[in-house]
Order: C-alpha cells, then structure tokens, then sequence
C-alpha cells in the first residue's frame, strides 16, 4: 500500500548486514528508492503475500533504523 519496493529494501539490508560498516555504496542506492522502510504502516499487506515467509515488517523496521528512513 505505501509502494515500498520490499525486495531491493530487503536487498540492500541483507547487503549491509553482511558488512561490518555500511558500505556507501549501499546506502547511496538505499537512498535513491522512491520509498524508504520508514514509510511502512505495518499493515501487513506484504506479508500475507509473500510466498517466502519473510518477516518483512521486522526487516521494515530493521532497515529504517540502520539507514534512517
């Protein structure tokens, strides 16, 4: 409903997880996605969807708070 692109968010917080420090490279493309983890009601929607079971309001939240927004 917010129109997060879930999979390059999830994406790019699996790559910074992987780093010791964020690589800069990472949070510049973080930063260009039209909508950011922060944005993200959630309502759920996503993961009733989801085919994969991921916990994609954890990994929402996780990602705001490592890129701050």
């Amino acid at each position: 409903p917010q129109k997060i692109d879930v999979a390059s968010v999830t994406k790019f917080l699996n790559l910074a997880r992987a780093q010791k420090n964020i690589p800069e490279t990472v949070r510049e493309h973080y930063g260009l996605l039209d909508h950011h983890a922060g944005e993200c009601t959630s309502c759920g929607a996503c993961e009733t969807r989801c085919p994969f079971g991921v916990s994609i309001i954890e990994n929402m939240q996780q990602a705001a708070d490592l890129f701050g927004k």
